[in-house]
C-alpha cells in the first residue's frame, strides 16, 4: 500500500495544536545550567547533546528545569518559510497539480513587508518587486503575475519574523456552529460548541434561517437571536460581521487590513476556477482545435492559441476566457488532433482569503520572551545560563494536581542553610557535596535574604537527598555550611514529572542577564 499525508491535514493539525496551547496551560521551560559532558569531573562544555524521544532523556530534562514561564494564545502563530524578494531570483507560479509546490519558492516577502503570491511566473528572473493592494492578480512588466495577500504587522513581525520564517494568518471572516437539537419558533439555539471568533452582533445564515437574524447574547453554547426561528438539527450556520464597523470594533488594525483585503478577495474571486492551462503536447493541427474543459464545477471557457503554418501548426497556449467556479478537478480536450494541457484550478474560496492554506501553513512559530529584571527570589533567575528549552502541557503545582496558572513558576528545589551560613560564599554553578548523604548538586541560584541555595541534579550528580543538619561543601569555593535540622530540602512550585513535553531542544549555553530579555522563538513543522 502506498499513501499520503496531505497539506491540509498537516494545516489541520498546525491550527489544532495552536488552538490546544490557547486552550490549556502551557510553559516554556528553561533548565540545564551545567555544562555538556558526561561527568561532574569535566567543566567543558561540549557539543549540545541530540535528544531523542525516550523517558531517558525527558527525565533528565525534567530533572534540569530551572523555571517556567507561561505562554499565551497570542505566543503563537502559523508561519511558513521566509523567501524574500531580492530581484535575482526566478519564482515558480502557485500549481494546484504540482504536489511539491510547498517546497518551491512560490510567494515572497517585500521590503514593505506585503505578502504575495506568484500566479504567473515570468520566464526568468522577477526584476520588478510588487508593491499593489490589489484584490485581484496583476502583472508586471517583467512577466509575473502577483495577488496581494496580507501586509505583515509590527507586532507580528517583532514577534514572530526570523531570517528563516514569515508569520502567517487568516483573519476570519466569521465562524460557523452545529445546531445541537431542533429549534421551533425561539430565539434561542444551542449549537454543539461554541467557535471562539462567534461574538454577539454578527449576522446569521443558514438552512432554516428567516430574516438576517443577529446574535444579541451568548451563554456558554447557547446564542439567543434577534428574531424567533425555526432550524433542524444538525444545520450548520454561519455567522459574519455585520457590518465594516463591527469587524473593525472586533479586529486590531492590522487584522481589520487584512480582513477588509480577504472579504474584497472573496468578492472578486472566481472560486475554485481555472486559473490557468498549461500545454504538455502542441499536437499538429490544420485549424484551430476547440478547447473543451470537463469537471465538477461551471462555466470555464478556453481558447487555444497556435503558432506555426497549416497543417503543422501547434497548441502553444490556451488563453482562459472564462475561469467559471467551483471545480474540483478538470480535464482539458481538443476536438482533434493530439494536443493535451493540464488545468490549474485556483483555491475553493479563491486566491488570498485563506492564506494560511493557501501559502502551506504546517508550520507554528512559538514566541515567548524572558525579562532580565529579577531578585535573588525570583522565578526566572538571572546570573546564570541555561541549555534546554521545553514545552510543557498542564503542569501542576507541587504536591497537588492541580494544573499550573501562574506566569512563571520555579522549577528547583533548595538547600536551607543555618542562621550562621552566609550562602554567598558558595559558586554560581559549583558542585555541591553532602558530608553526610553524598548527595551531589550544581548551584543555580543563590537567595542570601533567606538563606537558601537553589540547585538542580541529573545523571551525573545523581539524585541522592540531602539530609537535614549535614555539612554542605561547594567543590570550588571550599564554603561549608550546616543545613537546617528540619525541612532543609525546600519544594520547587512546580511538579517536575507532571505535565506532557511537547517539544525539547538542546542549545548552546545562554546566559541570562538583568540587563537583557532573552527573545525565544520555537519553530514546530508538521
Amino acid at each position: 500500500m502506498t499513501a499520503i499525508v496531505t497539506s491540509k491535514f498537516r494545516t489541520v493539525n498546525a491550527e489544532n495544536f495552536k488552538e490546544d496551547i490557547g486552550a490549556n496551560s502551557v510553559y516554556v521551560a528553561i533548565g540545564k545550567p551545567d555544562v555538556w559532558s558526561l561527568t561532574t569531573s569535566d567543566t567543558t562544555d561540549t557539543t549540545p547533546f541530540t535528544p531523542n524521544d525516550h523517558s531517558d532523556d525527558i527525565g533528565e530534562a525534567r530533572a534540569n528545569f530551572m523555571a517556567m514561564q507561561k505562554i499565551s494564545s497570542t505566543d503563537i502563530t502559523h508561519v511558513i518559510p521566509r523567501y524574500t524578494w531580492d530581484g535575482a531570483t526566478a519564482y515558480v507560479a502557485w500549481d494546484s497539480n504540482d504536489g511539491s509546490i510547498n517546497d518551491k519558492k512560490y510567494y515572497v516577502i517585500t521590503s514593505e513587508f506585503k505578502v504575495y503570491k506568484c500566479i504567473i511566473a515570468g520566464t526568468s528572473t522577477s526584476t520588478i518587486q510588487p508593491t499593489q493592494t490589489l484584490t485581484v492578480p496583476t502583472a508586471e512588466s517583467d512577466g509575473y503575475s502577483w495577488k496581494y495577500m496580507y501586509t505583515l504587522t509590527v507586532a507580528d513581525s517583532e514577534k514572530f519574523l526570523t531570517t528563516s520564517y514569515l508569520p502567517v494568518k487568516t483573519v476570519s471572516l466569521g465562524g460557523q456552529g452545529t445546531v445541537l437539537g431542533a429549534v421551533s419558533s425561539s430565539t434561542t439555539v444551542i449549537l454543539s460548541e461554541i467557535n471562539s471568533k462567534i461574538h454577539t452582533g454578527m449576522t446569521v445564515s443558514g438552512t432554516g434561517i428567516s430574516g438576517t437574524p443577529t446574535v444579541t447574547a451568548i451563554a456558554g453554547s447557547v446564542l439567543t437571536l434577534s428574531t424567533s426561528q425555526s432550524i433542524s438539527n444538525a444545520v450548520i450556520l454561519t455567522f459574519v460581521y455585520a457590518s465594516d464597523s463591527d469587524a473593525s470594533n472586533s479586529l486590531s488594525e492590522g487584522d481589520y487590513a487584512q480582513y477588509l483585503n480577504q472579504r474584497a478577495s472573496l468578492l472578486h474571486a472566481n472560486a475554485a476556477g481555472i486559473e490557468r492551462i498549461e500545454i504538455s503536447a502542441g499536437g499538429a493541427y490544420s485549424s484551430t482545435p476547440t478547447v473543451t474543459i470537463t469537471g465538477d464545477g461551471t462555466g470555464a471557457t478556453g481558447t487555444a492559441v497556435m503558432t506555426g503554418t497549416s497543417p503543422n501548426q501547434v497548441v502553444a497556449s490556451v488563453t482562459v476566457t472564462n475561469k467559471g467556479t467551483n471545480y474540483s478537478y478538470a480535464d482539458i480536450s481538443f476536438n482533434s488532433g493530439s494536443a493535451s494541457a493540464n488545468a490549474t484550478i485556483a483555491p475553493p474560496l479563491g486566491h488570498g482569503v485563506d492564506p494560511v492554506s493557501e501559502l502551506g501553513g504546517f508550520f507554528v512559530g512559538i514566541n515567548t520572551q524572558l525579562s532580565g529584571a529579577g531578585g535573588a527570589g525570583a522565578d526566572l533567575t538571572v546570573g546564570n545560563d541555561f541549555r534546554q528549552i521545553s514545552l510543557i502541557k498542564n503542569p501542576t503545582n507541587f504536591g497537588t494536581t492541580t494544573i499550573s496558572t501562574a506566569g512563571t513558576l520555579k522549577a528547583m528545589n533548595y538547600l536551607d542553610f543555618t542562621s550562621g551560613v552566609t550562602v554567598a560564599n558558595y559558586s554560581v554553578d559549583e558542585l555541591l557535596v553532602g558530608g553526610t548523604s553524598g548527595a551531589q548538586a550544581y548551584v543555580v541560584q543563590i537567595d542570601s535574604s533567606n538563606g537558601y541555595i537553589y540547585y538542580t541534579q541529573n545523571s551525573k550528580t545523581g539524585y541522592t537527598d540531602f539530609s537535614n543538619g549535614e555539612t554542605v561543601t561547594g567543590q570550588t569555593s571550599t564554603t561549608a555550611g550546616v543545613l537546617e535540622s528540619s525541612s532543609a530540602v525546600g519544594d520547587p512550585e512546580v511538579n517536575r514529572g507532571s505535565g506532557e513535553m511537547l517539544f525539547l531542544e538542546n542549545r548552546n549555553p545562554i546566559n541570562r542577564s538583568t540587563t537583557q530579555i532573552e527573545d525565544i522563538k520555537v519553530i514546530i513543522e508538521f
